[in-house]
């Protein structure tokens, strides 16, 4: 995403990212990772919920995801932050997504990961906002 933040942003699109902790450490995390877009904290994972994101079990958070994708298990453990894997607001079993809404905020698209390395295609989200 970062690295093609740029087509975004030619798009008048803003990118934002929502993690699970408190604004502070979502904030320390877009500096150790040096993000050039917005992140939010998200400590009760209401944005989760309302999205319908899902959670995974063990075998999703561990062996699984080795099976379906190593090369992208392997990046997901190098840039893996141990420090907010131990926050308790933290649920590492907590799977994520992404979205593009309108400036009326219709939800245009929306991803819901099946597992740990199933991120979402900067491509889809580009063209979902060319859609609009």
């Amino acid at each position: 995403m970062q690295s093609r933040l740029g087509e975004f942003q030619k798009r008048g699109a803003n990118v934002v990212a929502i993690g699970q902790g408190m604004g502070s450490e979502a904030a320390r995390i877009a500096r150790m990772l040096k993000l050039g877009f917005a992140c939010y904290g998200d400590p009760e994972h209401d944005a989760y919920r309302a999205l319908g994101l899902g959670r995974t079990g063990l075998f999703g958070l561990t062996l699984a995801p080795f099976l379906s994708d190593p090369a992208g298990s392997l990046r997901n453990i190098a840039q893996a932050d141990m420090r907010a894997a131990a926050n308790p607001r933290s649920d590492v079993f907590r799977l994520g997504g992404a979205l593009v809404a309108d400036r009326t905020g219709t939800i245009r698209f929306l991803q819901r990961s099946q597992s740990t390395t199933d991120l979402p295609k900067t491509d889809a989200l580009l063209a979902a906002l060319d859609a609009i």
